[in-house]
C-alpha cells in the first residue's frame, strides 16, 4: 500500500497479477486482497507460496497444508482465482498472445 506499484502497473497496462511468495496467510493473502480491491484480476498460485505450521492461542498446531487450504477458501471467487503454477503460466501466456 502506498508504494507506487499500482501506478506503475496501471501505466503499463497490467491488469492481471499472479501472486506467489512467502507467508501464504500473511503477505500473499494481504497482497491478493489489496490487488483485488484496487481492481486487478488476481491469480493466486497457492503451490508457489510458502508458510509454516502455527500454534493457536489455545495451543493447537495448525499445519501448513491447513493454512494453505484456509487461505484458498477465503480468497477463492471473492478476491482471486486459485490456480496451479501450470495454469498461471498458461493464463499469462494467453494474456500475452492477446
Amino acid at each position: 500500500v502506498g508504494t507506487g506499484l499500482q501506478g506503475w502497473l496501471t501505466s503499463r497496462g497490467i491488469s492481471r497479477l499472479a501472486i506467489a511468495g512467502i507467508r501464504t496467510e500473511q503477505c500473499c493473502e494481504t497482497t491478493t486482497r489489496n490487488a483485488s480491491d484496487l481492481g486487478f484480476e488476481v491469480d493466486y498460485v497457492t503451490e508457489a507460496t510458502l508458510t509454516f505450521p502455527m500454534t493457536t492461542r489455545a495451543g493447537r498446531t495448525v499445519s501448513s497444508a491447513d493454512i494453505r487450504e484456509r487461505t484458498e477458501l477465503v480468497l477463492a471467487d471473492r478476491f482471486a482465482t486459485i490456480v496451479s503454477v501450470d495454469q498461471a503460466v498458461e493464463r499469462a501466456n494467453a494474456a500475452l498472445a492477446d
